[in-house]
């Protein structure tokens, strides 16, 4: 195409504003969602609203007087839940979730499979088994994707269900038991129970048998979980408005709802020299943030 031709076709695209809903809230938090949003302004490139709702207040009905034609994007999970229930039929895009939504399009806070699968071998190359205590209505995680992605590196996802903390304590007890340096526990976002009670038994006995916790909480790097995978929360802004400018262009992705691929690998060197992995130049390349040993 012409560089004519190709100012043309620009010039002819609709212009739509881009209306984004995000929880008021106190810091550090409030940055979090800012960043989110800076992030979003630059991935639609077009005109972006921001409007920030306190606790008492519903997007319902603010969402209701919009235009039809404008995208929405949602961000948190209350707001989420509250206008993907009443406003259904309008372009809805919701981000900053740990949950599935049915109809909108999004993406999760969990991270893609394929990422995980990618970023294990290079980080912890001994690890044969990957483990998850989890709940068994937890649709964050497409498991099977999870244990196809994991498999084609050479690893196996071995999934323990729980229905609740009580119940998940006496299996992370049985599997501490069984665990070994071939092994890894990964503590999701969401259906995991793991408290501060769980967290410190499972790094002490992670410490003694040398065995892998990785988590996508990075509080618990500092902790002692070797290392965590969460949200690049400005990139992931900018996925999002290139996904609501795409859905204003009537260009859908394949899947609705997507998993965070736009992410930030913080690593426990204390823990990584406990379990005597090398961080080498390459292994360096994949981590965003190393916790120095003290």
């Amino acid at each position: 195409m012409g560089s004519a031709s190709f100012a043309g076709a620009l010039a002819t695209e609709e212009t739509v504003e881009l209306v984004v809903i995000y929880p008021e809230v106190r810091e550090p938090f409030a940055r979090v969602f800012d960043e989110i949003v800076r992030g979003a302004e630059e991935g639609y490139q077009q005109e972006v609203r921001r409007v920030s709702m306190t606790e008492n207040q519903s997007p319902v009905d603010f969402v209701h007087v919009l235009d039809r034609s404008s995208p929405i994007l949602v961000l948190g999970n209350r707001l989420a839940r509250q206008v993907t229930e009443h406003n259904a039929e309008r372009r809805l895009i919701v981000g900053a979730v740990n949950s599935e939504y049915s109809d909108v399009f999004g993406i999760t806070l969990i991270p893609d499979s394929e990422v995980i699968a990618k970023k294990l071998p290079v980080l912890v190359p001994g690890v044969k088994t990957v483990h998850i205590v989890t709940n068994a209505d937890n649709s964050l995680l497409d498991f099977q994707r999870a244990k196809t992605a994991l498999s084609q590196q050479g690893i196996k996802l071995s999934i323990h269900h729980a229905e609740d903390i009580r119940v998940a304590a006496g299996v992370y007890r049985d599997l501490m038991g069984k665990l070994k340096e071939e092994d890894a526990v990964w503590i999701l976002p969401k259906g995991s129970f793991v408290n501060n009670a769980v967290l410190a038994i499972l790094l002490q006995e992670s410490w003694e048998k040398q065995f892998v916790v990785f988590s996508s909480n990075p509080i618990h790097v500092k902790r002692g979980a070797l290392f965590s995978i969460y949200p690049n929360n400005y990139k992931m802004g900018v996925s999002l408005g290139r996904l609501a400018h795409d859905v204003t262009q009537n260009d859908y992705p394949e899947r609705k709802m997507q998993a965070l691929e736009d992410i930030f690998v913080t690593l426990n060197e204390r823990t990584s020299n406990h379990l005597g992995i090398n961080l080498t130049d390459d292994v360096r390349a994949h981590i965003d943030l190393i916790l120095p040993a003290r």
